[in-house]
């Protein structure tokens, strides 16, 4: 549930209020005189009690979310982050409007529609015009800005802000390093760490590597895990096996989702590709970065699934036998959470951010060793084991469940409202 922290002050406003109406204005006169009228005028603006006993709403606080990574096609993973949060908190502070700024052309999502403390507002397509923008929007009344980026607006931020840091591997990873924006990059995280009031990490892993490689780790550095949505669940739809046969699978399949990106490593799956008895499913990786690891391994015969509808990727996690996640380097790592929460057993890295984020719950393999990922996969085949995996994940992933998972989100938003 939401804090409640902020209803003792209204019930004792109430409480002197009632006090001093019945002792200087008793019902006899209050017929002839509207008394109680003249006194809700007099104290609307300091939460007063009206005739009805309901107290009027406090004033709304503005919250300015950047939304611009919630576009049309593939939904990212800082995506579902940004768009499940702020939809809870939403949900959950009803004395917080949130202004979402949404890039010129993306579709608004279904779970910012339809809520009266949820505004849009639409910013330029262009890069450098939208982080104007922003910008101007920050020095326009909000007392908080929430990016899901290390970064914050480009052209300075006129309010409190809450930055997000998942990984900085784009700093550190000798595959991202070298690229020419890298010193930009690592700039202006430094500025918002200096001058972010909060910056989010979501695992101890990636504030520690964040401490090691820049210097500090933010003003007011906080771990957050990251919930999981309730549409992944070991609850067959019904149409589970039609969604599964639109994209031309087979229930029973090794899944791996992500974009490709060198860090993500399949192709120690795709080494042992011919050596399983089941097919292998890469979904989310692009046709660019597919190139590179056909390249590689050029007799792996893997099924590539550019893209799933966002209703769709729960019942393809549940028509998976399980989920691989051989990521040298994460930050965080949601594929696994999400197979855990739809009752399909996930095998990852044997790398400490993984194992932070799990939670011990998934088996592990060298992120280097093919053969351990090819035994890995064929002990799950041992019913009895793959039953104790399941039960293991239920168990770890059920506080992490829905709007109850973003409660730690959610107060450190009312903490740094309350601190203005």
């Amino acid at each position: 549930m939401a804090p409640t922290h902020r209803k003792s002050g209204k019930r004792r406003t109430r409480f002197w209020y009632s006090i001093f109406i019945g002792c200087f204005f008793p019902a006899r006169s209050q017929s002839s005189f509207p008394w109680k009228s003249i006194l809700y005028d007099i104290s609307e603006g300091i939460h007063a009690v009206t005739v009805r006993g309901v107290f009027p709403p406090r004033a709304m606080k503005n919250v300015l979310v950047d939304c611009r990574e919630l576009r049309s096609g593939t939904k990212t993973g800082i995506g579902r982050f940004l768009e499940a949060m702020i939809a809870a908190a939403a949900r959950r502070c009803d004395t917080v409007r949130f202004i979402l700024a949404y890039r010129h052309g993306s579709p608004v999502s279904p779970k910012h529609c339809g809520r009266e403390n949820a505004v849009i507002r639409e910013l330029p397509a262009d890069l450098v015009r939208s982080e104007r923008a922003l910008s101007r929007l920050s020095r326009e009344g909000p007392q908080l800005f929430i990016s899901p980026y290390p970064k914050l607006p480009l052209f300075g931020c006129g309010c409190p802000a809450i930055h997000t840091i998942h990984d900085i591997l784009d700093l550190t990873h000798a595959a991202y390093r070298r690229r020419p924006r890298t010193c930009f990059d690592r700039r202006r995280l430094k500025q918002a760490l200096r001058t972010g009031a909060l910056t989010w990490y979501d695992s101890a892993w990636s504030l520690e590597e964040t401490r090691r490689h820049i210097g500090f780790a933010g003003r007011r550095p906080v771990v957050r895990r990251l919930a999981v949505d309730d549409a992944f669940s070991p609850v067959n739809t019904g149409h589970d096996l039609d969604v599964v046969r639109t994209y031309g699978l087979v229930p029973g399949y090794v899944l791996l989702i992500g974009n490709g990106l060198p860090h993500k490593n399949i192709g120690v799956m795709l080494a042992v590709a011919d050596r399983l008895k089941r097919n292998i499913v890469c979904v989310g990786v692009p046709a660019a970065n597919r190139g590179y690891w056909n390249r590689m391994h050029p007799p792996a015969t893997v099924q590539w699934i550019d893209h799933v509808v966002p209703e769709h990727l729960a019942p393809v996690v549940r028509g998976a036998f399980c989920l691989a996640q051989p990521s040298t380097e994460e930050g965080y790592g949601y594929p696994p959470l999400e197979a855990m929460a739809c009752g399909t057993p996930a095998i990852v890295s044997s790398i400490p951010v993984l194992r932070e984020t799990t939670g011990g719950s998934c088996m592990e393999a060298d992120p280097g060793d093919p053969t351990a990922w090819l035994d890995a996969i064929h002990t799950l085949e041992d019913a009895t084991v793959r039953q104790q995996r399941i039960e293991q994940g239920f168990a770890f992933v059920g506080p992490l469940r829905g709007d109850t998972g973003w409660q730690g989100h959610i107060d450190d938003i009312l903490s740094v409202l309350d601190a203005r």
